[in-house]
């Protein structure tokens, strides 16, 4: 794929040439997201393996590590939301307000693939954010566990129906598959429906551990659900940002539209990072958080080798996604050992 406009990488005044600071921005990004993602893997890898060859934290009783799980998880979970859910979302209900019509802040014009499936996407969206909220205020209180019962069982059906099902399965069934897999937005159809297997998957299980009444996997499946509904809002809180600090360098007509697509990758490696100290926080690092880190991991690598692919060539792509799928195992089999 080529750019449908492309900038000149370097121009030329008085015998010197200058490169073009823009150009440098927006096609090195994705390397130097790389980098820092193979640094956080080093890092942690030594970081477990001086744990291993040191004493390890005493073991907390289950009433200690459930009082810690529920700190850290409401907390977590809290600045989650505000990010995703208030800097991602809320711009794009102001504009929706404003206008009149469902907003793209890609194109920064009227949403181009506006639906039923869509229109009812939006409310439910909304009624989940606003039900995790109520969730974190009731959750472990007492007076409220009542209200906290009722209004869990409402929630993780809005979120899997209203998010995984209807926003992750459904809609990008019907638009970005319009044409089968040679649509143009089927990469991004493909990325929304995994989204969508993350919302399903862990919010069904949530429902199943608490009906099991354990508790302490309801929790970690609860925040990994939360973990997957705040994807697309930390997509657009990037973008926002994108569009606010680089002005229109990011915009479609100026990347061939892969400036949504370069979003993504900062947001992948916020979740990443996100869940993995929260997780190390709560001393919850297990298999449902490491699993799910490796669902945004293999989406963040699938983004970068196609990014990297259009502004740098194959070569380069294969050798960042090689690396970059190697560093992460070994940080994961280095975590194995060290809860052995």
């Amino acid at each position: 794929m080529q750019r449908s406009k492309p900038r000149p990488r370097v121009h030329r005044a008085g015998g010197q040439i200058f490169l073009n600071i823009d150009e440098i921005w927006v096609d090195g990004l994705p390397l130097v997201l790389a980098l820092l993602f193979w640094g956080l893997c080093i890092t942690l890898s030594l970081g477990l393996w001086r744990g291993r060859v040191t004493d390890a934290p005493p073991a907390l009783t289950a009433g200690a590590a459930s009082r810690l799980q529920n700190h850290v998880y409401k907390r977590a979970a809290a600045l989650l939301l505000i990010l995703g859910a208030g800097g991602g979302f809320l711009p794009s209900l102001f504009m929706f307000a404003k206008t009149g019509q469902v907003w793209s802040v890609n194109h920064q014009a009227p949403h181009s693939m506006v639906d039923q499936y869509l229109l009812l996407h939006i409310p439910l969206a909304v009624l989940w954010a606003l039900l995790v909220g109520v969730q974190l205020w009731s959750g472990q209180v007492r007076g409220r566990k009542q209200l906290h019962i009722t209004f869990g069982w409402l929630g993780l059906a809005t979120g899997v129906v209203g998010i995984g099902v209807i926003g992750g399965w459904i809609w990008p069934m019907v638009n970005d598959f319009a044409h089968g897999f040679d649509s143009p937005n089927a990469g991004a159809g493909i990325y929304t429906m995994a989204m969508g297997v993350g919302v399903v998957v862990n919010g069904l299980l949530a429902g199943y551990c608490a009906r099991k009444r354990d508790f302490a996997r309801h929790k970690d499946y609860v925040l990994m659900t939360l973990f997957w509904t705040m994807d697309p809002g930390i997509h657009r809180l990037n973008m926002w940002l994108m569009r606010l600090l680089g002005d229109d360098i990011w915009a479609p007509e100026q990347t061939a539209g892969l400036g949504i697509a370069i979003a993504k990758l900062p947001a992948n490696l916020t979740l990443i990072v996100w869940a993995f100290v929260v997780a190390t926080m709560a001393r919850r690092v297990n298999a449902i958080i490491w699993s799910n880190i490796a669902g945004q991991v293999a989406l963040w690598c699938l983004g970068t080798f196609a990014v990297v692919g259009v502004f740098h060539g194959p070569g380069i792509a294969q050798a960042v996604f090689l690396a970059s799928a190697t560093f992460f195992l070994v940080a994961w089999s280095g975590s194995r050992l060290a809860l052995r």
